[in-house]
């Protein structure tokens, strides 16, 4: 019966109903397994880690990890917390989840419900919290501070991690791991700094273990993967479509697009303003189309008089500030009509409404974009 109610949720995710919701986000399944194609030919030796963290950037824990648990070339799930990890045990997804985050001491006893789970310990005082307090089989990653200087175990006091976690024997260590602060730098400078402390890691860990999961790399790392030893990749912006290496060597394709409903229709006449601050005038009778999405649905509050959305091919300007729930459009000469769909974001790199461009109209990058679409819209998968 579980099976079944896991099946039927699946079949749900996947059903596409747009005329039901004002908003919803596509998720185009066929790039997203072009996607993967691509990160395995390049990367053949490397197992790959889907991370889910965030949403899943924004496109849905739920919905990612439901296409992607019975996919043969996705060998694990990263997420956060114990929080995301329950949600896809609940689901029934069976896929093995490596908890990068911190789980609370009076939370540690839930890892035993949640099976094939693997902890990263990530520093000298969770070691020995952990040695004291897991009475049950538990599966952990050493992650080492290469030169981030957040989450990591000091470099010098690995071997002393090593021997504390050994002391319980419900303890296994079975990987290694780090992660790189600059690693889309042209200036590979501090990035090699790193490295160096990453292969000396690996000798400290050789000394006790004879195999394990070795994993430096993320998206921007994998300009790295023929300098070190490594064979777990975990893949967040590439398997999502972006390629943010720093000499882009990947060939991945967006698979999210955002969608909007026209909500309301209406003339702005000149000299009129619209929106808060009266920051947009209007310079001559123009048509405003309204969409019910505004900062607090992740349309970027920064892209106020920048940023457009499409109807069609045919791009429409933002108009004055982008409200919590509301954004106004101009569409003048354009045959809209109530209820239309607009598309917000775009899942083609080359339309002004792509999640770089407005990345790049924010300044910022382009996991500051997606992570901000609210969790309150719908999401499908289409294939």
């Amino acid at each position: 019966m579980r099976l079944l109610n896991v099946l039927r949720r699946v079949k749900k995710i996947v059903k596409n109903k747009p005329e039901n919701h004002l908003l919803r986000i596509r998720i185009d399944s066929q790039k997203l397994l072009h996607n993967i194609q691509i990160l395995k030919q390049k990367f053949p030796q490397h197992q790959l880690s889907a991370v889910l963290k965030g949403n899943a950037y924004g496109h849905g824990l739920k919905e990612m990890a439901g296409f992607l648990d019975n996919n043969k070339d996705i060998g694990y799930f990263c997420v956060d917390n114990l929080i995301e990890a329950k949600i896809i045990r609940d689901l029934g997804f069976k896929k093995p989840i490596i908890i990068l985050g911190y789980v609370l001491k009076n939370s540690l006893n839930e890892l035993k419900k949640l099976k094939s789970i693997v902890l990263i310990v990530n520093s000298l005082l969770q070691a020995e919290d952990l040695k004291k307090i897991i009475n049950f089989p538990l599966v952990v990653h050493l992650k080492v501070d290469t030169g981030m200087r957040r989450h990591g175990i000091i470099f010098s006091e690995l071997e002393q991690v090593i021997n504390i976690l050994k002391q319980n024997p419900n303890i296994k260590i079975s990987g290694l791991m780090t992660h790189f602060a600059d690693a889309d730098n042209k200036n590979e400078e501090f990035t090699e700094s790193q490295l160096k402390v990453w292969r000396e890691t690996i000798k400290i860990y050789k000394k006790y273990f004879s195999d394990g999961l070795f994993h430096f790399s993320a998206t921007t790392g994998t300009n790295y993967l023929n300098q070190a030893e490594s064979n777990l990749i975990r893949v967040g912006a590439a398997l999502y479509g972006f390629d943010i290496t720093r000499d882009k060597i990947l060939e991945v394709s967006p698979i999210l697009s955002f969608w909007a409903k026209v909500v309301n229709i209406k003339i702005l006449k000149r000299g009129e303003a619209i929106g808060y601050g009266c920051t947009f005038k209007a310079e001559q009778d123009i048509q405003v189309a309204l969409v019910p999405c505004g900062y607090f649905e992740g349309v970027p509050r920064m892209s106020s008089n920048q940023g457009y959305m499409y109807f069609k091919e045919q791009s429409l300007r933002i108009l004055g500030r982008v409200s919590m729930n509301l954004t106004a459009l101009d569409i003048t000469g354009i045959d809209i009509k109530l209820e239309d769909e607009i598309e917000v974001f775009s899942d083609n790199p080359k339309h002004l409404n792509s999640v770089e461009n407005y990345a790049k109209i924010c300044n910022t990058g382009i996991h500051d974009i997606l992570v901000h679409l609210t969790t309150g819209i719908k999401r499908v998968v289409v294939k």
